[in-house]
């Protein structure tokens, strides 16, 4: 492998081809600057529209934001805040926790019927997904 690695330095030799000229690098800023064309420059005065723009987007982004958690909560929170209203007033019933829930003849269908005689509406699935 040696041997080959020499043979193909020989011939082809270390030098890559390429050159810098002298003083490239240490002149470079001075000609770039010479070779670019003389522009003015006049920042342009910005719209009213423009100034305001930045603002009445994240306004627009606050209030997206807030509609959608209005929409959440209020379609969550209505069923949600009546169940545990109407469960809370079941449960202050001292008769209704003796007979259901102290002689453990407490089943659903018992609790759906009470609460629909006491006038509550409220579905039986509903309960079942809240245990």
């Amino acid at each position: 492998m040696e041997r080959n690695d020499s043979e193909i330095l020989s011939k082809v030799g270390r030098n890559p081809g390429f050159k810098v000229p002298e003083n490239y690098f240490a002149d470079f800023a001075k000609n770039m600057a010479s070779s670019l064309p003389e522009r003015d420059f006049t920042p342009e005065r910005r719209t009213l529209w423009q100034q305001l723009r930045p603002w009445v987007y994240m306004a627009a982004m606050f209030a997206g934001i807030w509609c959608t958690m209005y929409v959440f909560t209020s379609l969550s929170g209505a069923n949600s805040s009546e169940f545990n209203q109407s469960i809370a007033e079941a449960f202050s019933n001292e008769s209704f926790v003796d007979d259901f829930v102290l002689t453990n003849d407490f089943n659903e269908y018992t609790l759906v019927e009470e609460l629909y005689a006491d006038s509550v509406d409220v579905e039986a699935d509903t309960i079942a997904n809240a245990e």
